[in-house]
């Protein structure tokens, strides 16, 4: 179901632009996938999942989509692995593993429903 919701996404985009009806489509499948890649281990959404890292229940109020995409690929452009950060007055060790082989509809389905949590 993700992989035909990717391509109507897709579809989406080289003849209309994206649409309403695609993005809401991207952010329904959002929590799924969010579970099913582990996500949910670490980040804690509306009181559900873990505490390592941020919670990302106001995630889409606080950061662009662009800046979210660049995260789950590529978390090293944004904070040093390693490092401690201050988010929301509660310090966290940057330990966030990155995506870079998630394949781009997931990385798109992910990043579009944590922008959708504001």
């Amino acid at each position: 179901m993700i992989l035909k919701i990717g391509k109507l996404f897709i579809a989406a985009v080289i003849f209309t632009g994206i649409s309403a009806l695609a993005v809401s489509a991207f952010a329904a499948s959002g929590p799924a996938l969010f579970r099913s890649e582990g996500c949910i281990a670490c980040h804690t959404i509306d009181g559900h999942g873990g505490s390592v890292g941020p919670n990302l229940s106001h995630i889409g109020s606080q950061r662009s989509l662009s800046w979210i995409k660049t995260q789950i690929v590529t978390p090293g452009a944004h904070f040093a692995s390693g490092s401690t950060v201050t988010i929301n007055g509660k310090s966290y060790m940057a330990i966030m593993p990155n995506h870079k082989n998630m394949p781009a509809s997931d990385v798109n389905t992910i990043a579009q429903y944590l922008e959708s949590l504001k």
